[in-house]
């Protein structure tokens, strides 16, 4: 299990960064880290033995860090469903996978709409046969005080930062139990422990969310060998703050430009996950 003495060190940190977003436009610390960070591919010889020839289903693979995801996956060769609202830099990705003698299939898919969620399991059977991994990442950002916030883009950003990823890992597990074990991991956020500035409220409520529901998950599904993992990540280089939505959103449009690689979070969480912790912080905040 986690160290709560370890959340609020970290917790503390991605909100004294997000504060002087706030005030300057930019985190000190973070631009250095940035650019001086590597962006590593290769795994350790264990963990490749673990994930080589697995399946594993990715949402979010577009862009960011279900992107690295996706690209760590394939070069070391694990058989992959990408999902994504927005289809054509997924399927780009997937043919060249497959291109390149791996195995992948691009799904188009709102999950936001509960009623296209089934396509992206249903699409690792007919390809595969089964799924061994599930890579819940998808979401995005609302920026909007308590007064400012709208219920319906409440609403909306829950059914595809919350109810999507419990709704993808209902449809996994009963797969995953016939199969005798599998993984689940959910990219959550230092926001899913602790509060952020003004205008986060939204945002860090899906993500506490997760943390609620899924470290209840993780006790009930360990009897049958499926590891749930929570992965809280600080700030990325990703398109989370370009694409927010909502009444604060445009504060924050640029600050993410010199924030470390998503490939850096990608190699921890692919190590992590493996790891005896049920919630783990991988990238830079997680190291400090």
């Amino acid at each position: 299990m986690s160290r709560p003495g370890r959340i609020t060190c970290v917790a503390t940190q991605l909100a004294t960064q997000l504060a002087w977003i706030v005030l300057l436009g930019s985190a000190p610390g973070t631009r250095v880290a940035a650019q001086s960070a590597a962006e590593p591919l290769a795994l350790p010889a264990l963990v490749v033995e673990a994930v080589e020839g697995r399946v594993a289903v990715i949402t979010g693979t577009s862009s960011g860090l279900g992107y690295a995801l996706a690209e760590l996956a394939a070069a070391h060769g694990m058989r992959l469903v990408l999902a994504d609202i927005d289809l054509a830099p997924s399927a780009e990705l997937a043919a060249r996978i497959e291109a390149g003698g791996g195995e992948a299939v691009a799904v188009e898919v709102d999950l936001a709409d509960p009623a296209q969620r089934p396509r992206v399991i249903e699409a690792a059977i007919e390809r595969y046969g089964g799924v061994d991994f599930l890579f819940n990442n998808a979401g995005y950002a609302y920026g909007a005080t308590l007064e400012q916030h709208d219920l319906d883009e409440a609403h909306r950003l829950f059914e595809v930062n919350y109810w999507a990823y419990v709704d993808l890992a209902n449809r996994v597990v009963p797969i995953m139990r016939e199969q005798g074990g599998g993984t689940i991991v959910n990219t959550v956020s230092i926001l899913g422990h602790q509060p952020g500035p003004a205008g986060w409220g939204v945002y860090a409520a899906s993500k506490h969310a997760l943390v609620g529901m899924f470290q209840s998950a993780a006790t009930e599904l360990r009897p049958a060998g499926i590891r749930i993992r929570l992965a809280s990540p600080g700030g990325m280089k990703t398109n989370i703050m370009r694409d927010a939505v909502g009444p604060m959103a445009d504060r924050w449009r640029n600050v993410a430009d010199d924030w470390e690689p998503p490939s850096v979070v990608a190699r921890d969480i692919f190590v992590m996950m493996l790891e005896d912790d049920v919630v783990f912080y991988p990238g830079s905040v997680g190291r400090n």
